[in-house]
């Protein structure tokens, strides 16, 4: 008797224990199995009885999907299957439940498959709000819900659907114990209603590449048959016909080596004026031919001592593409959770703080800015009559600033207006064929806002209002070019006056900055590297340092013309030195963030700290110590590279946005493959460098050249 009641005594505890551990797999697996079973149009026929909003022939058309969906018939499993579900990855990030509109569209080729609908379909997107209890999804979670539907059904059909199965959705979750809710915002059809062939400036930019086309086309016709006519000529009909070309001493005097040696010198574009004249030239400036040289040229070029700059422009490039990478493949990835876990890596620092990248290109123009300006001074010393001071001294200053400011608006806009007419189309397309959400708004930002990137301030704007919010860099450079060509342009007769002026520039950033800073109370994040973009990230008063650090290089290496020499124990101190401070600023933030003051500090003099970290390299490398650095940044293959960069940055984000959101679902995301898919888009943003190059940016300086007889000094 005792030992049968011991027996159900240990029956009830453990059934009791059981029960409890059976409840929690239940409650747990029901807020699985709820979410799984959400959007299943297994029971919409249910959910159609208690709507009253939707249009009797897409009704009747769903019913009879629905019919043939229980019935097991092949053609609806395809809609089905076709239809954003539920997916995994939800509680690491997941919020795209997209089907697939290639799915939606393949099965109603009757060429192809013996079951199609009787009805043609189309396809959806929902953006709903999906909360799950305290645990599962405690904020709510807005999700894009793919939807395959008969074409009778728009969109406002489908969102009484959606908003009619709702109640059944929230009713079901409290039976199952726990609070639960489910909002349709919207729905939207993909694609949508643009027509791209019906727009005016579809219409306009493809009359400007047409004819840019055919006017390259043309030159470089022109350009083969002059240098097939004057290739054939005698060496001493060539000597006469181009007037003032005469052998060097290094020529000899043989017909064949004349005739070698005049065949390579017609190439050049002087000869060419001489032969063709100054209209000639003008069509000659568009050949594809001389320009593809140009571009893809390797040999040395005049500033040799300068050539490690092609390769830290080149590095910087690629760096920025990387970046650009990662936040566009974070936006469209399945488990973006993901990147919570990246970001705990310590090398993402170099992503993060990633804005260092843009600091380079800065530090190289202040001083490639200034070396030009100073040799071409230098070259007008014996010249007082074309001196950029007339006898009124401020009118002369005047006049010169705004021809160099006009020069280089001239020549970089003609591809930077083709870019911000090419990323508006392009992104007016993908709005409306994409599946996603994209977070960028050029299409209409570009249409309301270009004229502020064509006058280089679209930077003093908000972010949400900026058309193609990389360019704020193009914005920076520009008005930063204003103040060093003013500095440069008083330095001609009052040297001391304008370094003390750069160094007051460079304090009053810094404490700008600082001041802002600390105002907003910001902590610098590796997580949130654009938190402040509007206050400080593109704001010329905290990026202005590493530029006129560069000033002060150019003119220091134009002043020593390079021939510095240096103990050995400053090189072994100064390369360990710029390097230390290199990587402190890409991977000093250990903890993931900053305190108040440590941000003032790190966002403010740590840009000019990284521009005082390219002076060293810079000098070293340029007076002959930079050893293996120097071989590397100076490669000669690097060449070309740099010249597409500037074209390569402003194109790459249209191309990352177009290829990416017109995905037909999202990526997985995993290290390995966001390094591949960088490695293509730093390859197609080269190629469409290339040819954006060849088509705007070369022809604008031959062009600029011929205007301010450039050529006449050359020969």
């Amino acid at each position: 008797m005792y030992k049968i009641n011991l027996f159900v005594t240990l029956f009830v505890c453990v059934s009791y224990v059981s029960g409890k551990v059976n409840s929690t797999e239940d409650g747990t697996s029901s807020r699985m199995a709820w979410m799984k079973s959400l959007l299943d149009h297994h029971d919409w026929i249910n959910v159609l009885n208690g709507s009253h909003n939707v249009s009797e022939k897409c009704e009747s058309d769903l019913r009879q999907y629905l019919t043939a969906l229980n019935d097991g018939l092949l053609w609806a499993s395809k809609i089905y299957d076709a239809s954003g579900q539920y997916s995994p990855n939800m509680l690491f990030g997941n919020e795209f439940w997209l089907g697939s509109i290639n799915a939606c569209r393949d099965l109603q080729h009757k060429e192809y498959y013996a079951q199609t609908p009787p009805f043609p379909c189309t396809f959806y997107v929902a953006k709903i709000n999906l909360t799950v209890d305290g645990d599962h999804i405690p904020q709510t979670r807005p999700m894009l819900v793919g939807q395959c539907v008969p074409a009778s059904c728009d969109k406002d059909d489908l969102k009484s659907v959606l908003d009619a199965a709702e109640t059944t959705i929230v009713e079901r979750a409290v039976a199952n114990g726990f609070v639960a809710s489910f909002t349709t915002l919207y729905v939207r059809p993909v694609p949508g209603t643009y027509d791209v062939l019906k727009d005016f400036k579809f219409h306009i930019l493809t009359t400007v590449i047409l004819t840019v086309s055919v006017w390259m086309l043309v030159a470089s016709a022109y350009e083969g048959y002059l240098e097939r006519k004057y290739r054939n000529k005698e060496p001493k009909d060539l000597e006469v016909a181009n007037n003032n070309h005469k052998p060097t001493a290094n020529n000899n005097n043989t017909p064949q080596a004349s005739a070698k040696n005049v065949d390579n010198d017609i190439k050049e574009k002087d000869i060419r004026r001489d032969v063709c004249g100054v209209w000639s030239e003008i069509l000659l400036s568009f050949s594809i031919l001389s320009n593809g040289r140009a571009i893809l040229s390797t040999q040395k070029p005049s500033d040799g001592a300068l050539t490690c700059l092609h390769g830290m422009r080149f590095l910087s490039v690629l760096w920025v593409i990387m970046v650009h990478t990662y936040l566009t493949v974070f936006y469209i990835a399945d488990n973006k959770t993901m990147r919570v876990v990246t970001e705990r890596n310590f090398l993402y620092q170099s992503v993060g703080n990633a804005s260092y990248c843009v600091d380079t290109f800065f530090f190289i123009s202040g001083l490639l800015v200034t070396v030009l300006f100073l040799r071409t001074e230098e070259n007008l010393l014996d010249k007082p009559e074309v001196r950029v001071y007339s006898k009124r001294e401020v009118f002369g200053m005047t006049k010169s600033f705004l021809v160099l400011l006009s020069y280089r608006v001239v020549r970089l806009t003609p591809a930077y207006a083709f870019v911000i007419g090419l990323n508006e189309l392009a992104l007016r397309y993908t709005y409306d064929h994409t599946v996603f959400e994209p977070a960028i708004f050029d299409h209409i930002n570009c249409n309301h806002y270009w004229w502020r990137n064509l006058l280089y301030i679209n930077n003093l704007f908000p972010q949400k209002d900026m058309c193609m919010v990389w360019s704020w860099y193009m914005a920076n450079d520009t008005q930063f070019y204003a103040v060093g060509i003013i500095l440069l342009l008083i330095s001609i007769k009052h040297t001391r006056f304008a370094m003390v002026s750069l160094i007051l520039v460079l304090v009053s950033s810094w404490a700008t900055t600082i001041y802002v800073s600390v105002w907003h109370q910001y902590k610098a994040r590796i997580q949130e590297p654009f938190e402040m973009f509007d206050p400080l990230y593109d704001k010329p008063w905290s990026r202005i340092g590493p530029y006129l650090v560069g000033m002060i290089v150019g003119w220091y290496l134009h002043k020593t013309k390079c021939q510095i020499k240096m103990p050995y124990w400053l090189v072994a101190v100064g390369w360990p030195a710029s390097l230390i401070i290199i990587a402190s600023l890409i991977f000093g933030m250990v903890d993931g963030y900053f305190e108040v003051w440590p941000t003032a500090f790190y966002v403010s003099v740590g840009h000019t700290g990284w521009g005082v970290a390219l002076a060293w390299i810079s000098i070293a490398c340029c007076c002959g110590y930079g050893g293996l650095i120097k071989s590397g940044l100076s490669y000669r293959g690097l060449l070309p590279l740099s010249r597409l960069t500037y074209c390569a940055y402003l194109v790459h984000p249209t191309i990352m946005m177009y290829t990416s959101f017109l995905l037909d679902g999202p990526l997985h995301l995993e290290n390995s493959m966001v390094l591949v898919i960088y490695s293509g888009y730093a390859v197609m943003a080269f190629l469409a460098s290339f040819a954006i190059s060849l088509a705007f940016e070369a022809p604008a300086v031959r062009l600029l050249k011929i205007i301010t007889g450039g050529s006449k000094s050359e020969k």
